[in-house]
Parts: C-alpha cells; sequence; structure tokens
C-alpha cells in the first residue's frame, strides 16, 4: 500500500481524519500495514487536495478490562501523512513512530491490544491515547466556563461579564499555553489531570485585584504589586473551584493546587503538547480577558 515491504491486512473501522485545515472528517479505514493505512469516505475526491501533508488519524478503541472489568471506551490518535490516492481513498503513512509503537499497533489490528498495552502506548511520539470524557466536556466546559466565570464575578467583583468566543484546541495543532501580561495558573489532579488559567492584559489584572480587596486606587507601580498578584490569582482560584464544583458529578476527586501568577511567557510549569484545550473569551469593564480549560 504506502510502503511496500509491509504487508497489509484488511482493517475496517470508522476514524477521524484531523487535517492541518482544521477541518475534521469521517472516514472507514480500507486495510492497514506497519508503515501506514489507507481511508476512504462517501466522497473520497474530496481528500485528494490534502495529498503530501500532514494530519491526525483518530481511532475509537474498546479494550477488554482487567479480570472481570467492563472493556474501557479510548480514542487512539496517530501522526500520518497524506502521501498517494486513487479511486478507492487515500494512503497515509505513519509518522515518528518507532518499532515498539508498530508492534502495538499491530496489536490493535489483530484486536489483541490489552489495557496495560494503552500503558506503553502513551507518551510514545506520534501516539496520543484519549478518554472518552474529552469529547464531551469540550461541549459541557462552553457553559461550565461561562457560569463560573460570571457567578465568580458578580459575587467577589461586583460586575458583570459579556460572553466572547469559546475556541476548542484543534486536534492537530500542539499545546502551547497562554502568553499574556499576567496568567494565574490553578492546576488539577487526581480524576481530571490539567488545570485552569486565568489570562488577562496587566491593566485587568490591576483593575480586577482592586475591585476585590475594595481598593480602588490601586497603583501597580507604587509598591502594590504583591497585592495585585495575590489577588489575582484569587480570582483565579475562585474561578477554577467553581469549575471543578461544576464537574464534580462526573470528575469527584479533582484536588486542586494553591493559584500561581505569572508575567508574560510561562517557564515555571512544563506542559504536554497534546493536552487538550478551550479558551472562553469575556469582555468587561476592566477590559477583555479569557479563562482556558486544559486537560488530559
Amino acid at each position: 500500500m504506502i510502503n511496500r515491504r509491509y504487508e497489509r491486512v484488511t482493517f475496517d473501522t470508522e476514524c477521524i481524519l484531523h487535517l492541518t485545515d482544521h477541518r475534521s472528517m469521517e472516514c472507514r479505514s480500507l486495510d492497514v500495514s506497519l508503515g501506514g493505512l489507507k481511508v476512504t469516505n462517501s466522497s473520497p475526491q474530496v481528500l485528494y487536495p490534502y495529498i503530501g501533508t500532514n494530519c491526525l488519524i483518530e481511532f475509537p478503541l474498546m479494550v477488554p478490562g482487567e479480570e472481570e472489568e467492563e472493556p474501557t471506551q479510548t480514542v487512539l490518535k496517530v501522526q500520518a501523512r497524506i502521501v498517494n490516492g486513487d479511486a478507492l481513498g487515500i494512503g497515509l503513512a505513519f509518522q515518528g513512530v518507532d518499532r515498539d509503537t508498530q508492534g502495538l499497533l499491530q496489536k490493535l489490528v489483530s484486536r489483541t491490544l490489552q489495557a496495560g498495552d494503552l500503558l506503553e502506548l502513551q507518551g510514545k511520539e506520534g501516539i496520543t491515547i484519549q478518554g472518552p470524557h474529552v469529547r464531551l466536556l469540550k461541549v459541557e466546559l462552553q457553559d461550565h466556563l461561562a457560569e463560573a466565570v460570571r457567578e465568580i464575578f458578580i459575587a467577589f467583583l461586583g460586575m458583570n461579564v459579556t460572553l466572547g468566543p469559546y475556541v476548542e484546541r484543534p486536534d492537530f495543532a500542539e499545546y502551547a499555553p497562554p502568553e499574556t501580561d499576567v496568567t494565574g495558573v490553578v492546576l488539577f489532579n487526581g480524576s481530571l489531570e490539567g488545570g485552569v488559567h486565568l489570562a488577562a492584559p496587566l491593566h485587568f489584572a490591576i483593575n480586577a485585584a482592586g475591585a476585590l480587596l475594595g481598593e480602588a486606587g490601586l497603583d501597580f507601580r507604587q509598591e502594590q504589586d504583591a497585592m495585585v498578584w495575590d489577588a489575582f490569582g484569587e480570582i483565579t482560584n475562585q474561578v477554577a473551584g467553581s469549575l471543578q464544583t461544576r464537574i464534580s458529578s462526573e470528575f469527584p476527586d479533582i484536588r486542586m493546587t494553591a493559584p500561581l501568577v505569572v508575567q508574560e511567557s510561562n517557564e515555571h510549569i512544563r506542559y504536554k503538547r497534546t493536552l487538550n484545550s478551550v479558551r472562553h473569551f469575556f469582555g468587561s469593564a476592566f477590559g477583555p480577558f479569557y479563562v482556558e480549560c486544559f486537560f488530559v
């Protein structure tokens, strides 16, 4: 198929292609080898313009549980390059996949992948393992973030906010943390790994801190920067706590870290490039800001 050194076997399953222009297309795989696979959809010709570009292939997986445990539903994403096409569909070559990973993919094809194999696949270059919660959480967070921010800003800052865009990180793009003047950070551990960012310009941070403290004349330049950071961190903490409450029925054991406030680029935390994230933008009397929830 793609690499003639590898034997092709039939592999008939649903999959999704995440393309470089941020489009996603539902497809079906036809066959697979250790070098790549062939996929098609109802109109294969619409895939031809993407030949020569990179993509992510997403497969739904049902992994057998251990002993009497129920099978686990998860999602496998593999980096690939679209290398050719014909009347049946397009051929994709796996990218950045080592021999060990190819062996694990062979187990996937032969339906012998076990729960322990998922642990080995996690962290492999070119591979992303995604739990079934991700897609649902991305949808639910739009309302949860809006409600959490409104609640905290009315209760603690005495002000309302206006809703702006809600943006999901494209599946094809690597995660990058905010690069704003000021970012408040609260991390989640436990049943959900990730956290919350409150990202804003400096003037917003100063005014929001002043509103929380009841100090309308708070001046960042008059040796009051520690007060600004503490107050901004507390606002982040309150928003994260409100969000945690809203998702606690699905993730009952989330532990939150103390808030951290960073200026401009964040060099204190190492973020995985494969993190999922959503950003909800807001307007306010103090200017624009956004809240991001990021998670594995």
